[in-house]
């Protein structure tokens, strides 16, 4: 779905709340007011024409009000009907007047209703209420704790909860049920706190003192347990949306939330464990990073944000984060202002914006944890982009762009951003009687901005470097004593060079081509292909008069060879050009771009080997070239001005030297240099920085063109040159050389990562002084002064760790060239090799080109990305307003999802919207009253789970006989005159059946697990992944409605005959029937049964079940084993409608 058609969607709620209106009786003869008028106007006309709005200052919320008319006059006209402003307006084809203007058009019928209504005088109740004011709705005024009402009752009182249910009930004429069986209750009580079925031996100990005191005692315990805080951690899973992530699964492509999101799940126990308050849950969710900075047990909390992260939108990431904040929060819809003013409540258009701003500067970082490596960085945001897994380290938010603007835009698409209104501050809606707190930006501690600095990541740190120091010198005393006697070795590496040196310099006093000087010269090879190498003298400051580049090279094939000086690179443009062209010396005519011929050259004469000396004259813009052909010392071209054409790389980006070998052409090159006041450089591509057989690129700053090389041509630093003779010779000198140095290569190696992790261990001792420094409040001069130490030293250990890691490559290269021939892993092992050796190079070259002299403390980085040192502090002061004791909804919305969940029925039912558009409460002054007792008790969670279990309500009976009265009465069980009955969640059915089984894993915490390992693994169910898309569920899980993570505010509850056999015939049902009836293998058929019965649904069984447990088991005893017939029984007990639903 696009995301057009998806703003369409939301925004047609509206329109079908109004095409939904309630089907009212017509009468066309008879248009009789509070029949008929008045609820067609509620339904279609109020929302603008009401208490919320008066558009044209008219109101219909009245008979009076609308005979009253409008600013522009009457709207009905007794003497023509039909001509009334109010008839035209609803019977009109002109949709730009018709009225109402959204939704379907009045029908014929309900159109003659209003004409036969005013025709017979537009008569209305003469003490008729207006529509309340919208402020005065009963939700958005602070609850006031209401007195605890008298009944007549009073003995069947046992807290404040009885009370006010009975007063109702008793008003109503209902007679509340008998309490319910110690049995029943205390399964009840066991299912609704923990998720899990209390055992025998708990049953048989209730039963035996099924007093107040001992239940209480009970309650306590189980709410002090992990299965309370999981229990109860998978509701309000629910109800904030929790989702593992999802995107494109088949290719680990993450797009909504995030894979270390399950941080966020085990924060919600942790926090339900220890009772920590509503409001300061609520907080840290939305602003752990701001309020607690310092803290960064808190900070997972913030998963509730990245939850509705979307990497291929984050205009949708913000939708998500102001519609699901207000409903789980606030029981407001304040979506539907999304695309205009709110309906219904007073929720301004300007208000969505208001909210969004709130969370517009999010982002989203990834820090370290103890026990696991650093994670990265978190990718950045790309339109369109998505991300890979990453599963270590914790997400969490940070405001990342405290600049970035919240655009009004219309129509609920932001592409019609209105830019003219600037920015839209963030603000709440004013209709909500709570100050809101200022907006101050908060300086971070070092902890926040620096994560590494933490003090556990920093021992993290320090004993993994210890731990890899260790190691390396246990490998490195390993390969010393592995290294053998290599005397012969040398002996014969010596004898060889003797007589390669002999062989060379025969072969070149015979006129072969060798090296042009020294030991080593660069052959580059174009002979197919091109190659183009570039030099750009860093640290190259100023361009004197008179400054001089020289080279030397061999033409080995003449084809086209050239130098350059480029004048840009990135527009491969050139300003000095010097060819040598099949027997033609070229360049630029000075002032231009035109070539001329400065020179010839012959090389079937053997005028191959050329000097070149070229003087730069900036003010003429022009350099004299001055060629010798050295093997007769012959002058070519004689101090000749060519066109500079404006070069100085001094001055200007992208002005390298350049070799350009192109195809057909062979040159060995040498000797390069460049003086221009104090700066100098030379090349001659000896050892030890270059070696025979590398490439120069990486080397001494020398590169590669980024484009216009062609495969297969190559360069490389040679002893031999172009010298044919020698080449035997000159194989077996390398024969013997490598022999030598892969002896040694081994314990080289390990001497290199020796000097890198005690490199590596020093740097990070460093950094955590300097980051100490700051956390301790030193100067910024102090910290100046650690900072460049930690810097110097970081540099020093990427060389290393380069060094190491490239020595380490050509180890794992040479053991890939010494496999067999006819290893199939050959081939692919020296690629992988040689792919290995390549990378190291270019990490060893970028690491070497690092200079602590060119960085300032900007560039100092610590053992994690540093952010900005501030947050704007918006978040932290929506918490605080939200979770203000003033707030009118929260804490009734907190009390409402709690109360729902033991009563399978909310005060509330519409829990995300307590608006004037949701539904009234069943007890109002009893969620008044338990809102502010959660206030009152530091929003204490268990202190309203513990009043509602030892409530008489609560434990009531959920069925009786002789009722028949209370069911005429309240058939729906509205006034609670008994408990409803409800049916176990997914994950209970399962952890129930686990429990049972004794193969319950009770392991609180961890790592996400996977769906496809949920038979075959037993952990509690909520620790397996939820999201919206297939696969987002178990099978079994699919079957007994799973909470849907797009939105769950209450679970659904399907009946399906798949749920039958799931329960009868599935995996986790065999092999835990085979587990209980192991577990009561030693009682007889009776005791078995009863045993059986008690286990699986907490009761004993009937006279009646007793009998015909046992004629099952008797039944083809000759035939079955005993043991299956028993796990027959058990599998019919998992499948009885008493284990399955919550009495």
């Amino acid at each position: 779905m696009s995301m057009h058609n998806s703003i369409l969607i939301k925004c047609a709620c509206l329109l079908l709340s109004l095409i939904s209106a309630t089907v009212l009786p017509l009468r066309a003869d008879d248009g009789d007011y509070s029949r008929d008028i008045k609820p067609l106007l509620k339904a279609r006309c109020f929302a603008c024409h009401g208490a919320l709005k008066q558009e044209a200052g008219l109101r219909l919320d009245t008979g009076e009000l609308i005979r009253k008319g409008s600013e522009n006059g009457s709207v009905v006209d007794v003497e023509n009907p039909k001509a009334s402003e109010l008839v035209m307006r609803i019977s009109t084809d002109d949709d730009s007047i018709r009225m109402p203007p959204i939704g379907h058009p009045l029908t014929d019928e309900e159109q003659q209703l209003f004409v036969s209504w005013i025709t017979a005088g537009a008569h209305s109740p003469a003490n008729e209420s207006r529509e309340e004011d919208p402020r005065e709705h009963w939700a958005f005024i602070k609850p006031i704790r209401p007195d605890v009402p008298a009944t007549n009752n009073q003995e069947w009182v046992f807290n404040s909860i009885d009370a006010f249910v009975l007063s109702r009930a008793e008003h109503a004429g209902l007679n509340m049920s008998r309490t319910a069986t110690p049995a029943h209750l205390l399964r009840r009580l066991h299912i609704d706190l923990t998720g899990l079925p209390p055992t025998p031996e708990q049953i048989k100990e209730f039963a035996a003192d099924p007093t107040q005191d001992r239940y209480k005692e009970v309650v306590n315990r189980l709410l002090d347990s992990d299965a309370y805080a999981e229990r109860w951690g998978r509701h309000w899973m629910d109800i904030w949306r929790y989702s593992d992530w999802y995107g494109r699964r088949n290719l680990d492509d993450v797009r909504n939330s995030a894979p270390q999101i399950w941080r966020w799940r085990d924060w919600i126990i942790e926090s339900l464990r220890n009772d920590k308050g509503y409001d300061q849950m609520l907080r840290e969710m939305l602003a752990a990073d701001e309020l607690h900075p310092n803290d960064d047990s808190t900070w997972p909390a913030t998963g509730y944000l990245i939850r509705s992260y979307y990497s291929l939108n984050l205009n949708e990431w913000m939708r998500h984060n102001v519609e699901y904040t207000a409903k789980a929060f606030m029981g407001l819809t304040v979506n539907c202002a999304h695309c205009h003013d709110h309906k219904y409540d007073p929720i301004e258009h300007d208000d969505y914006f208001r909210l969004r701003a709130f969370f517009e500067p999010m982002g989203v970082r990834q820090d370290q944890v103890t026990g696991q490596d650093y994670p990265g960085e978190f990718p950045p945001y790309t339109y369109g982009g998505s991300r890979p897994v990453t599963r270590d380290g914790m997400v969490r938010i940070f405001d990342e762009a405290p600049e970035k603007p919240t655009w009004f835009y219309t129509d609920g698409d932001e592409r019609n951003k209105l830019r003219d209104r600037g920015s839209i501050p963030p603000g709440v809606p004013g209709f909500i009687d709570v100050p809101f707190p200022e907006i101050t930006p908060i300086t971070l501690p070092i902890y926040a901005w620096n994560p590494g600095s933490r003090p556990h990541i920093q021992q993290e740190h320090l004993k993994k470097a210890e731990k890899e120091l260790e190691d390396a010198r246990t490998a490195h005393d390993q390969t010393k004593s592995a290294v053998s006697d290599n005397t012969e070795l040398k002996r014969q590496l010596e004898a060889a060079e003797l007589e390669f040196n002999t062989a060379l310099e025969s072969a070149i006093a015979n006129g072969e081509s060798g090296p042009i000087d020294g030991d080593q010269s660069v052959l580059l090879d174009a002979t197919e292909g091109r190659f183009i190498l570039h030099h750009s003298f860093p640290g190259f400051t100023e361009l004197v008069e008179g400054a001089e580049l020289t080279f030397e090279f061999t033409i080995l094939q003449d084809k086209h060879f050239n130098f350059q000086l480029a004048q840009n690179t990135e527009t491969h443009r050139t300003a000095l050009y010097l060819g040598f062209v099949e027997g033609a010396i070229r360049g630029y005519q000075p002032g231009t771009h035109t070539e001329l011929t400065l020179g010839r050259y012959d090389v079937s004469t053997n005028e191959r080997r050329f000097k070149v000396r070229l003087t730069i004259h900036e003010e003429s813009d022009t350099a004299k070239v001055h060629i010798k052909e050295t093997s007769t010392d012959k002058i070519i071209v004689n101090d000749v001005p060519i066109a500079l054409n404006g070069w100085n790389s001094a001055k200007h980006k992208n002005q390298p030297i350049t070799f350009d070998t192109r195809t057909g052409s062979k040159v060995l090159l040498d000797n390069v240099t460049f003086k221009s006041a104090d700066f100098s450089f030379s090349s001659g591509f000896e050892p030890p920085l270059f070696s025979d057989g590398m490439t120069p690129v990486g080397v001494q700053d020398w590169y590669l063109s980024k484009t216009g090389n062609v495969a297969p041509a190559f360069a490389k630093v040679s002893r031999l040159g172009e010298v044919t003779s020698a080449k035997p010779v000159y194989e077996a000198l390398q024969t013997v050389r490598s022999r030598l140095a892969n002896q040694d290569l081994p314990h080289r190696a390990a001497v290199l990562r020796l000097a890198a992790a005690t490199e590596t261990l020093a740097t990070i001792e460093a950094i955590v002084a300097a980051d100490t420094a700051v956390r301790d409040g030193l100067t910024d001069e102090e910290f100046s002064q650690l900072a460049k130490v930690a810097l110097d030293m970081r540099i020093k250990t990427d060389i290393a760790v380069a060094e190491a890691e490239l020595t380490e490559a050509l180890l794992a290269q040479f053991k890939a060239g010494e496999l067999g021939k006819d290893d199939d892993g050959r081939e692919a092992a020296i690629k992988q090799a040689a792919d290995a050796v390549t990378a190291a190079q270019a990490n060893l070259k970028t690491a070497r080109t690092m200079n602590p002299s060119k960085f300032s403390n900007n560039y100092y980085r610590g053992l994690s990305p540093s952010t900005s040192k501030s947050s704007t502090g918006r978040r932290a002061a929506l918490a605080i307003w939200i979770t203000d004791k003033r707030h009118p909804l929260t804490p009734r919305v907190a009390v409402n999802h709690i109360w729902g969940r033991h009563f399978h029925q909310p005060i509330v039912s519409s829990v995300t919207d307590f608006g004037r558009n949701g539904r009234p409460p069943s007890h109002p002054q009893l969620l008044d009253w338990l809102a502010v007792e959660l206030i009152e008790n530091n929003w204490s969670m268990k202190h309203i789970h513990k009043l509602i279990v030892n409530s008489h309500v609560y434990q009531q009976a959920s069925s009786q006989t002789a009722m028949e009265a209370n069911e005429k009465i309240d058939p729906d069980n509205i006034l609670l005159w008994r408990m409803n009955q409800g049916r176990m969640e997914t994950e209970v059915v399962r952890d129930s059946i686990l429990a049972i089984g004794k193969t319950l894993d009770t392991t609180v915490g961890g790592q996400v697990l996977l769906n496809t390992t949920m038979n075959e693994t037993t952990r509690r169910s909520l620790y397996y992944e939820v999201y919206p898309e297939a696969g987002g569920n178990s099978k079994m899980s699919e079957l007994f409605d799973p909470p849907n993570p797009t939105e769950c505010y209450r679970r659904s509850v399907s009946v399906v005959p798949q749920q039958a056999l799931a329960m009868s015939n599935s995996t986790i049902i065999h092999s835990n029937s085979v587990a209980v009836a192991k577990e009561l293998a030693d009682a007889d058929d009776p005791q078995f049964i009863s045993d059986a019965f008690l286990l699986i649904l907490n009761r004993q069984p009937t006279a009646q079940e007793q009998q015909l447990a046992q004629k099952y088991l008797m039944h083809r005893a000759e035939e079955i084993d005993a043991q299956l017939r028993r796990q027959g029984l058990i599998r019919a007990l998992f499948n009885h409608n008493d284990f399955i639903s919550i009495r």
